[in-house]
């Protein structure tokens, strides 16, 4: 018999021990796209979020701001990534996309000067 050992960001942990009786602890989707979104921002060595809020809806929600830049991000617990960049408090971009979708997005405005 071997021990399995899993890997969990402590962003997650911190979230999860967030949760109350009136929040449902969020499912394997959205953890799996969650630590999926953290260890893209640890690869490009973006500084890490500060923390994830756990939703009503059994979802991660994350605000991230980079310079004049708010990029709110929601993992959602059927899968698809929810998001807007804003500059200035203007809507430059929004979508709901799976993870991999996601990414180049992401990649795309992080590129153009965002980061």
């Amino acid at each position: 018999m071997f021990n399995l050992i899993i890997y969990i960001h402590p962003e997650i942990i911190a979230a999860l021990t967030e949760l109350d009786q009136y929040y449902s602890a969020p499912n394997a989707i959205t953890l799996y796209n969650t630590e999926k979104l953290l260890n893209y921002i640890e690869d490009i060595n973006l500084e890490k979020p500060n923390r994830f809020i756990p939703t009503p809806a059994q979802s991660l929600y994350l605000l991230r701001s980079i310079d004049d830049w708010e990029l709110p991000i929601e993992c959602k617990k059927n899968g698809p990534i929810l998001y807007t960049f804003c500059k200035s408090g203007l809507e430059k971009a929004w979508g709901n996309y799976s993870l991999n979708k996601f990414i180049p997005q992401l990649e795309k405005y992080l590129l153009s000067g965002l980061g």
